[in-house]
């Protein structure tokens, strides 16, 4: 039992020992920094695939006839439950 003590002990201190300190980086200028964002920023923009105009019309058309659809649905909902409570409270 001392002996796998002692060799977990030594495989630690070795571990310890091989551990080497990090190489340090080179500090970079903000100018580079943001020269590099930039470069990378058109890189990826150019990459977009743009919708055309007749999907963009269609993708509106869809979307506005989706909210009046629900604009719709939600009035008759608070239009039946408001009438639905002011008869509950005639009722009453």
């Amino acid at each position: 039992m001392a002996d796998t003590e002692t060799k977990v002990t030594k495989t630690a201190d070795t571990a310890k020992a091989e551990k080497k300190p990090a190489p340090k980086k080179d500090k970079v200028k903000f100018s580079e920094k943001v020269k590099k964002f930039f470069r990378e920023y058109r890189s990826e923009f150019k990459k977009i695939s743009w919708p055309s105009k007749e999907e963009t019309i269609k993708s509106t058309v869809i979307v506005l006839v989706s909210i009046i659809f629900c604009a719709i649905v939600i009035g008759l909902l608070d239009a039946a439950f408001f009438n639905g409570i002011r008869w509950l409270g005639n009722a009453l």
